[in-house]
């Protein structure tokens, strides 16, 4: 059954794209390592989201970089470093 063939039958009901979906859970796994590694990761970070975002104004931009260094830091707190 094609995509069309479900949202027609159920027009209420978006469906996702699966491959999508598997790119997106890694990104998310390769965040959280950054996270974990700590803040000399945060280049990476940044091409990540100009990656996932392309339109992306800087302020979104350094609102998001300055949650990951919040993260970080907790990560680090919650080690102990």
């Amino acid at each position: 059954m094609s995509k069309w063939t479900k949202t027609r039958r159920d027009p209420g009901r978006t469906y996702e794209d699966e491959e999508a979906k598997k790119q997106l859970k890694a990104v998310m796994q390769r965040i959280r390592e950054l996270v974990a590694i700590g803040p000399e990761c945060e280049p990476e970070f940044v091409q990540i989201l100009k990656r996932l975002e392309p339109e992306m104004d800087k302020g979104k931009l350094q609102e998001r970089v300055m949650l990951f260094r919040a993260a970080v830091r907790d990560e680090q707190q919650r080690r102990g470093r």
